[in-house]
């Protein structure tokens, strides 16, 4: 496993998505793959309020069952987690709000669901444009004191709206944003990967900004849905007709061939590289994976160790 030494924690580069975990994917097998993710010295946990909170029931599942199985094991103070709030959902409509009576209230579930009584990481996780960051500033630090959140960051922001957050932090010595959770992967991006407005990607502007100020990078959907390693494994015209909508486009699919190339000169697997593309990044980032099976995450954790060269990967522009 790699790691990165930021904010006094030494953190796993890849990190574990739980959106599904104590819905789609039974208490039993969450349990089973947070177990597998802590043997093989993974213990970057990603979670958030509102996951499949329009399923029955579903709202605080996955924190409810991260924190049963930190309490089994006896692991809290050996993980870093990481939570978001600030939304309500249902399906792909999502009700923001980041007024600070809401996000106190939304922190106290959380550590109440996590079964803690601090933070590691607390992100807002989406924005409200409306409201003026001046304000969620001053918010997020009566938060960031509730949970005891050693950091604060945000996800789904655009860039300008993370710096104008952090100069008015910076002005008026307040705790500024130090993590940015968005979507970056080795694929292009294209607007049919995620289909919401709400959502950000790893852009040019947020690249430099992040890399220039030393602050980190959480990225999800890193395996780009698996798009490279299926079509590598099953062959192109194998992967499902919805994942080449989203994703196989002209400069994806060039991707895709450089991929494979590098595969076969290097003898590694395309799952190293994809992970690859962010662990050893010039940015620092963590890989976010989420999986449905114990086997899918073994995959990735069999290849965590492997190193892709940085520039073989400097030639994939960001944005």
């Amino acid at each position: 496993m790699k790691y990165t030494d930021k904010f006094g924690m030494n953190l796993s580069k890849i990190g574990l998505g739980t959106g599904r975990f104590g819905t789609v994917v039974s208490e039993e097998m969450s349990f089973e793959m947070l177990d597998l993710f802590y043997e093989q010295g993974g213990n970057v946990i990603d979670t958030a309020r509102n996951y499949y909170e329009w399923v029955e029931n579903g709202r605080g599942k996955s924190e409810q069952t991260i924190g049963k199985w930190m309490a089994a094991r006896g692991v809290r103070d050996k993980v870093c987690i990481s939570t978001k709030g600030g939304v309500r959902n249902e399906g792909k409509t999502f009700f923001i709000n980041l007024s600070r009576e809401n996000l106190l209230e939304e922190c106290k579930q959380s550590l109440e669901a996590l079964q803690t009584d601090y933070l590691d990481i607390y992100l807002l996780h989406r924005d409200e444009p409306e409201r003026n960051v001046e304000e969620i500033v001053e918010s997020l630090q009566a938060v960031r004191e509730r949970g005891q959140a050693k950091v604060i960051g945000v996800c789904n922001w655009a860039a300008a709206r993370v710096k104008a957050a952090n100069a008015y932090a910076c002005e008026n010595n307040l705790t500024p944003f130090q993590i940015v959770q968005t979507w970056w992967s080795i694929a292009a991006y294209t607007p049919n990967m995620w289909n919401d407005p709400t959502t950000t990607w790893m852009d040019e502007e947020m690249y430099a900004y992040l890399k220039e100020n030393d602050l980190l990078a959480m990225a999800y959907t890193s395996q780009a849905k698996g798009f490279f390693q299926k079509a590598i494994r099953d062959g192109y015209e194998n992967v499902d007709s919805f994942l080449k909508h989203r994703i196989a486009t002209d400069e994806n699919l060039c991707r895709l061939e450089k991929i494979q190339e590098y595969c076969r000169k290097n003898g590694v697997s395309p799952t190293a590289v994809v992970n690859g593309y962010i662990t050893d990044n010039d940015l620092d980032g963590i890989a976010l994976v989420s999986c449905s099976k114990p086997e899918q995450l073994e995959d990735i954790l069999n290849h965590c160790d492997d190193s892709v060269d940085t520039e073989w990967i400097r030639q994939f522009e960001v944005g």
